[in-house]
């Protein structure tokens, strides 16, 4: 969440921000040390019943306006209103049962998270597979911890959790602090956080024509772009791919458009073999399996050569010169590889370059502040995260965009506003 926010405001706000971060770091950090110490010696110093009610007011609001959703968006605001609706219940209970209980949710949360983290590692291989390795036997070794009733009987589970996600995030905040003083122009937030790829200097650009239109990010979903009737899978279908009745695999596509000079749509320049035979092999992010590939000359031609996009999500406020420096470097790389190097993740990284410092005319740290009380900021945060130890798809981007678009185009309404419209529309 942290790194996306970043993002929004900005390589300056970074730069200029970045010995705050590195206090508020180190400070949170101590203070989920201390928090997870008292969980494992039994003390009660943290107010639970207030972080309760807290969580209980969170869950509902998160309720109330998951109507107003759209797509995905809405089963993710139902499932982390619900579950968040659930954890704060046994919180306010106080029962011991209630502890037992959220011990073993977290502990079957953190060891399935591990499984799926070590899987995909072991399966794709990035360059930094090894490090996600660990940290998955890390959240399998800390489930083990949730599970174990030693020292405390599960009274200190709370403490125990909230501890190591504070500390978590306060040293995730103070390595970017570290690392915001690299900032270059034509580099983002996301950046500095690869330790194997320094961020480049700036480059001279080529003159800009002047932008005509919007920012359009194209989807074509697997089953919109289906020649024939898909067969009904509603996850694999919206995230992986669609199988029709005659067998035929689609995996959709995405590009990127701003007129006229950029059109970001990478394909391979020959169809690679999806055989299931040769698919695990096919999902590893190794040099092998790089191709060749070649970069759509427009939106019009693609469209021409193949149907048009089913989802389109614009964006009139972006940074075109970020955006263009990106493309520059980028497209110097035809390469094309299923896991790294895809359409859709040329698309994801285009666009977070697009939206550098998007909010930067905002009011400072009043308005970053306010970012982390907008659900679609933890939505994004994590399907990044989902994307980048897997593979960017047509399915997340589509999901990733739109949380985006929610974040720097925002309903204009107030709080009292929306609530009015939600009533109406349960009537």
């Amino acid at each position: 969440m942290l790194q996306v926010a970043l993002l929004l405001m900005g390589v300056a706000f970074v730069r200029k921000s970045a010995p705050i971060l590195g206090v508020v770091g180190m400070l949170w950090a101590g203070l989920g040390m201390s928090i997870f110490l008292d969980g494992v010696e039994g003390m009660r110093y943290f107010p639970f019943h207030v972080f309760g009610l807290l969580l209980l007011i969170e869950s509902l609001v998160t309720l109330f306006f998951a109507g107003s959703a759209k797509g995905a968006q809405k089963s993710v605001f139902y499932f982390k209103g619900g579950l968040f609706f659930f954890i704060a219940v046994l919180i306010l209970s106080g029962r011991e049962s209630s502890n037992l209980l959220l011990a073993i949710l977290f502990g079957f949360a953190f060891f399935i998270t591990g499984l799926f983290v070590m899987a995909s590692a072991w399966v794709v291989r990035y360059h930094r597979w090894r490090r996600v390795f660990m940290g998955g036997l890390a959240q399998l070794a800390f489930a083990l911890f949730l599970f174990l009733p030693y020292p405390t009987h599960h009274h200190g589970t709370i403490s125990q959790l909230l501890g190591v996600i504070m500390i978590l995030g306060g040293v995730q905040c103070v390595r970017l602090a570290v690392r915001a003083f690299r900032l270059r122009e034509g580099s983002t937030i996301f950046t500095i956080m690869e330790p194997e790829a320094p961020p480049p200097a700036a480059e001279p650009m080529a003159p800009l024509h002047a932008a005509t239109g919007p920012l359009i990010v194209h989807i074509w979903t697997p089953e919109g772009s289906s020649e024939n009737s898909p067969i009904p899978r509603p996850v694999i279908n919206r995230y992986i791919a669609a199988v029709d009745v005659d067998g035929v695999i689609s995996t959709g596509h995405a590009a990127l458009e701003v007129s006229p000079d950029i059109y970001i749509s990478l394909y391979p320049a020959v169809e690679i073999d999806r055989s299931p035979s040769e698919f695990f092999q096919t999902l590893k992010a190794i040099q092998e399996n790089n191709v060749q590939g070649e970069f759509q000359k427009s939106y019009q031609s693609e469209a021409a050569a193949w149907c048009d996009s089913d989802r389109k999500i614009v964006f009139q406020h972006y940074n075109a010169q970020a955006l263009q420096r990106f493309w520059t470097r980028y497209r110097e790389v035809n390469t094309y590889n299923l896991t790294w190097r895809n359409c859709s993740s040329s698309v994801a990284y285009g666009l977070e370059s697009a939206l550098d410092g998007v909010l930067s005319h905002r009011l400072g740290w009043l308005h970053f502040i306010r970012l982390f009380f907008m659900p679609e900021l933890w939505i994004a945060a994590q399907l990044r995260k989902r994307a980048t130890t897997m593979a960017w798809t047509p399915g997340l981007m589509l999901d990733y965009a739109r949380a985006l678009h929610a974040l720097v185009h925002p309903v204009r309404h107030s709080w009292f506003q929306r609530w009015k419209q939600q009533l109406d529309r349960t009537q």
